[in-house]
């Protein structure tokens, strides 16, 4: 059975910054995110890079220096950094520090399931969860919508867009025209093969930052909202709210069990999620684990690649090798980066926003603008607050106990795009109270003239 306990994965030293420490990785949620500025609105900066500006060249040199301090901290501390810095323009590396190396990634792992994602799928699709009626049942059906809202849908939410309340009265509206007033109510129980939830999560005491993977779900199956607690079985959960909603329209139920509609079986209601692109940048901005693995699944099925964690992580590293991103040291159980067993390189990260940014999918394309904004958005709202690095930073965090890293692009005050991704290693898992040294590094370059 799995475990849901809400055992942290930070030591004791860490418990004081658990927040801080494991938001990126481990937080089912992070602060909200806003609407991605328009292109006036953002800063001149960041407009500059957008419109193709060039800007300054940024000398090897000046990287280096700012990464000695980050090198001496590292080594006073009994901790390891690394990171890899390329122009964005001309792709020099202005800094190799181990970038070669695998390290343990934490949830900038999500930037690989994004762009393999945002090459699978079509970001403008949504996913429909539908009421049928067929032999006295109403079938709970579902193509993968884990954000459902227990409420009326919400055209303005990415996280309840889609409403079990508005579905159950659309229902219940064509089932009284139908002469219906009595009905059990089955539901889909599994949309993937394998299992739905890691088992090695449990093991490192991290299964209660993760829900399941499956066809419905609300809230990406939380107790609660932002909470570190998931249902059990959060389809069924869907199917009991599902239900009590029908009963409240004049429809009496009886919860039946998991079973697929049976052929023939007739439409009564439907409801939409926000599209996957949308999906896809809340889970990047909220750092959602579920949601995360929820879309390598999908995009292991749009491919026709087995739907399992391991089906969907191989399809993941075909599609990074397809579109050239190095993948030499990748080793992955899951896409969200939660797994403490994940090893990647900073060459596989840079090379996964390059490849976004050159990519003919203009899909693809959309995995940087994407990323939280410094100062403004998601695990970013809290940092870079300050000017110039205030939105002009866009990067994945990554946080567990041992681990803090940031993948994303910046432009310099010299109107210069780079392409970073950096880390620091604590064996000591001290790794939240180094975040710091990264902030203060890419302060740096965006200062850079």
């Amino acid at each position: 059975m799995r475990r849901r306990s809400s055992t942290a994965i930070v030591s004791a030293s860490a418990l004081a910054v658990m927040t801080v420490g494991c938001l990126a990785a481990c937080d089912p949620q992070a602060p909200a995110a806003a609407p991605a500025p328009t292109m006036s609105a953002r800063p001149a900066l960041v407009a500059q890079a957008a419109a193709g500006g060039q800007g300054n060249p940024v000398s090897a040199s000046d990287v280096a220096g700012l990464w000695g301090e980050v090198e001496q901290s590292a080594a006073a501390g009994g901790f390891t950094a690394w990171g890899l810095v390329v122009d964005g323009t001309t792709g020099e590396e202005l800094l190799d520090a181990a970038a070669g190396t695998a390290h343990m990634p934490a949830s900038v792992t999500k930037t690989l399931t994004a762009l393999t994602a945002l090459t699978h799928l079509d970001p403008s699709s949504t996913l429909a969860t539908t009421a049928l009626y067929g032999d006295g049942t109403v079938y709970l059906d579902g193509e993968g919508d884990l954000l459902l809202g227990e409420g009326e849908s919400d055209a303005g939410a990415i996280n309840g867009r889609a409403g079990l309340a508005t579905l159950a009265a659309r229902a219940a509206e064509a089932l009284k025209g139908q002469g219906v007033s009595s009905a059990r109510v089955d539901w889909r129980g599994s949309l993937f093969e394998g299992e739905a939830h890691l088992g090695s999560w449990d093991a490192q005491e991290v299964g209660n930052y993760a829900g399941d993977v499956g066809a419905i779900a609300i809230d990406a199956g939380r107790t609660e909202p932002q909470a570190n607690s998931f249902h059990q079985d959060p389809a069924l959960r869907a199917a009991q709210v599902f239900a009590a909603a029908l009963e409240s329209n004049g429809v009496a139920t009886d919860l039946g069990s998991a079973a697929p509609a049976p052929q023939g079986a007739a439409s009564l209601a439907s409801v939409e999620s926000a599209t996957m692109g949308q999906q896809i940048r809340w889970m990047l901005h909220h750092s959602d684990n579920t949601v995360a693995d929820q879309y390598c699944h999908l995009a292991a099925a749009a491919a026709g690649a087995p739907t399992t964690f391991a089906g969907s992580v191989d399809n993941l590293v075909s599609t990074l090798t397809s579109a050239g991103v190095p993948t030499d040291g990748l080793r992955l159980e899951d896409c969200s980066g939660l797994s403490s067993n994940d090893r990647l390189t900073a060459r596989t990260l840079v090379g996964v926003l390059r490849a976004a940014m050159a990519s003919s999918n203009a899909g693809a394309r959309d995995l940087i603008e994407s990323l939280p904004w410094a100062g403004l958005q998601g695990t970013l709202t809290t940092r870079f607050t300050d000017p110039p690095a205030v939105g002009n930073v866009q990067a994945k965090t990554g946080s567990l106990a041992a681990v803090a890293s940031l993948s994303g692009v910046l432009t310099t005050q010299g109107g210069r795009t780079l392409v970073v991704a950096v880390g620091v290693e604590d064996p000591a898992e001290r790794a939240a109270s180094a975040r710091g040294l990264l902030d203060s590094f890419e302060e740096g370059l965006v200062s850079l003239n």
